[in-house]
């Protein structure tokens, strides 16, 4: 069951880690009043009327490599990137050169159009490829805007820009609809009205309609998000009811599945918030490509593998991902041990659910083989247990809910007065009444190999996601 998406228009993208965005900033801005230059190679991310171009990997041009360096012009020798032009030739993927005003003229100048135009009919005619390369230029208050250039060198603009890192940058280069202010008055007493429009263009992932899934839906739709992608293949029943808001008995009693109730009662606010629903599994080719379109996502489920292809999905396509996670030690009595909750901020190229020891790799092969084949998993005594039932009640999973939507509001709109790179984790003790934060600087090495590699044959990698047909 998947709902009907509403019609988009052609959307040109491009995304970066927030460590290649602040590499990139410091080379482009040394200090020295002159122009600097960078190329980038990017993987591909294509979805109906979208194409994203995906920071892979920075080549930083050599400020004494560089034939002249002025305070409105940079030259220099473009054989350098003959290695990066190799690998977007052998895997189809795309050519980024950054360059810097630092004067700060937001537009492209007479020579930055001759030396775009030179550098993109070379490039064309090397790659042989009608997809779209970019050219981009960033402002000393490290604003970024560019173009795109297809085969007829005809510029086109960017219309958005994103920087997935500590905090989550965005520029903005449409129109955008008008927000109802009346509607949204308190919001914007709170926030302010760049925030609010910011929200309200939007596309936001949740993974997991149910316990914390639930609280985190109710306050995207009442903040005014502009669209909500909800996957979850579960239907409504008995037990769900103490957590799940909207749910009834009657749904309950016909199956009614998570996400008919999630579009149901988003639909019942009125704040015009759209809503893409999958009752599917998350290890599906079109659950992905949808997720993938995503400014951020929500992980609120127990389940390993879904949690390991929520981190692959963030990591491939330069989405910062929010992990929620509850903990209720009870002894099915009414006496409780301890109650523990977590929200986890991944930002891509960072530290990864599997280097903080949310998983092992061990738990996520018996996940998968539970998933594929029930039988083998329950014959292997050997397989870690996955999906252990836990008690679960909603006044416990509201508060990391809470938490979580805070943390993103912290990362487009600073409001605290702690750094947001210095917050990484946050682990709530309800037993010790304790909130405490925690930092994870180091990359993962499992992951960060995969950084910006967007649509590949084999989707994130995975053979399950493997495809005899061409995506959209």
């Amino acid at each position: 069951m998947v709902t009907e998406r509403k019609k988009q228009l052609t959307m040109r993208k491009v995304k970066i880690a927030g460590l290649h965005y602040d590499e990139l900033k410091t080379h482009l801005f040394p200090g020295d009043n002159k122009e600097a230059v960078a190329v980038a190679l990017c993987g591909r991310s294509q979805h109906e009327q979208n194409h994203t171009l995906t920071v892979m990997e920075l080549l930083l041009i050599p400020y004494d490599k560089c034939e002249e360096r002025t305070s409105d012009r940079v030259t220099w020798p473009t054989a350098m990137i003959n290695a990066l032009v190799g690998k977007a030739q052998k895997d189809n993927l795309a050519i980024l050169k950054i360059h810097c005003h630092p004067g700060g003229g937001d537009f492209f100048s007479g020579y930055d159009d001759i030396a775009d135009h030179d550098l993109f009919e070379h490039l064309f005619a090397w790659l042989q490829t009608d997809l779209p390369h970019a050219s981009c230029i960033m402002l000393p208050d490290g604003r970024l805007f560019g173009r795109f250039f297809g085969p007829d060198l005809k510029p086109q603009p960017i219309q958005k820009i994103t920087v997935a890192g500590a905090d989550i940058q965005e520029w903005y280069y449409d129109h955008g609809m008008s927000l109802d202010e009346h509607m949204h008055r308190r919001n914007l007493q709170a926030f302010g009205k760049g925030t609010m429009e910011r929200l309200s263009r939007m596309r936001i992932g949740v993974v997991g309609c149910s316990g914390t899934g639930s609280p985190v839906i109710e306050q995207l739709k009442r903040l005014g998000v502009g669209e909500l992608v909800v996957v979850d293949p579960d239907y409504v029943d008995v037990h769900n009811l103490n957590r799940i808001i909207g749910t009834t008995r009657q749904d309950a009693l016909s199956q009614v599945n998570k996400i008919t109730v999630v579009e149901r009662e988003v639909e019942k606010v009125g704040f015009g918030t759209h809503v893409i629903a999958f009752a599917r599994d998350i290890v599906d080719r079109d659950v992905v490509k949808e997720l993938s379109q995503c400014d951020v996502l929500f992980s609120c489920v127990d389940g390993v593998e879904a949690r390991h292809v929520l981190n692959l999905i963030s990591t491939f396509y330069l989405v910062p991902l929010l992990d929620l996670g509850v903990k209720l030690d009870a002894d099915g009595m009414g006496s409780i041990d301890g109650i523990y909750a977590s929200v986890h901020y991944i930002q891509p190229g960072g530290s990864s659910l599997l280097s903080r020891g949310q998983y092992t790799l061990e738990q996520l092969r018996a996940a998968s083989i539970k998933r594929a084949s029930p039988e083998e998993y329950h014959r292997n005594e050997y397989l870690a247990a996955v999906n252990e039932d836990t008690p679960a009640v909603i006044s416990v999973n509201i508060i990391p809910a809470g938490y979580a939507v805070n943390e993103l509001l912290a990362r487009i709109h600073a409001y605290r007065f702690v750094a947001s790179q210095d917050i990484d984790t946050i682990r709530i003790h309800f037993n010790l009444v304790k909130v405490l934060h925690e930092r994870h600087p180091s990359p993962c090495a499992f992951f960060s190999k995969y950084l910006g590699w967007g649509d590949r044959d084999l989707l994130l990698n995975l053979l399950e996601l493997g495809d005899d047909q061409n995506d959209d």
